[in-house]
């Protein structure tokens, strides 16, 4: 595999499209799946943040934004189906718990090369893009879902322990994933320091 600084505008584009498609095949592998929606994947993120980590902060927004749509057509009918059922419940949710909580994910790369460089850089970027992910969800837990809250339980603490109980896994499986990943050169994947690419975002941007 090429280095980003070897690649042109149109090799990129087709990694990314080729990782956009990786991503939604490993989503439709069976994982562990949760009654009122939230899935453990198996590294279906993954292939996004490796984008992101091999480019700039653009090519990482754009190709998480295109996976997103495609798990927003996927779980079109959860978003039908918000117990307001108004046209407003349904944006705000396929906002929430796809679009915004997807398209973070392209910034697992632009993180992780503002905290520093290496293992330590990654694993950060990773945790924190997977924490916006679940305060995406947490919000729309609240906003959205919170009729399923057991009675006499917060709507905030239903849908704080509702969410964490499969994103926090998910973002788990995905860092054992990047950690195995890291280790093939080939791929490219370690952050260097935001100084450090500054070059290489002003080829491709």
């Amino acid at each position: 595999m090429k280095s980003p600084a070897e690649m042109s505008r149109a090799h990129i584009l087709v990694e990314c499209a080729l990782m956009v498609a990786i991503s939604v095949a490993l989503s439709l592998i069976p994982g562990i799946s949760m009654p009122f929606g939230g899935t453990v994947s198996w590294f279906a993120t993954l292939p996004i943040i490796i984008v992101s980590l091999r480019h700039n902060a653009k090519w990482g927004v754009l190709t998480a934004l295109v996976y997103s749509l495609t798990q927003l057509f996927f779980g079109m009918s959860s978003v039908v189906a918000v117990p307001a059922e108004t046209v407003g419940a349904m944006i705000l949710c396929a906002l929430l718990d796809y679009v915004v909580a997807f398209t973070a994910i392209g910034l697992t790369g632009a993180v992780a090369r503002k905290i520093g460089a290496g293992t330590a850089a990654l694993m950060a970027g990773i945790a924190i893009t997977g924490l916006v992910r679940l305060l995406c969800s947490f919000l729309s837990g609240i906003l959205i879902w919170g009729a399923y809250a057991p009675e006499d339980t917060s709507v905030w603490v239903y849908s704080l322990s509702y969410n964490a109980s499969w994103c926090v896994p998910d973002v788990i499986v995905v860092l054992v994933g990047a950690a195995l990943l890291s280790r093939v050169r080939q791929l490219d994947l370690m952050p260097r320091r935001a100084t450090e690419t500054g070059d290489n975002a002003a080829r491709h941007g």
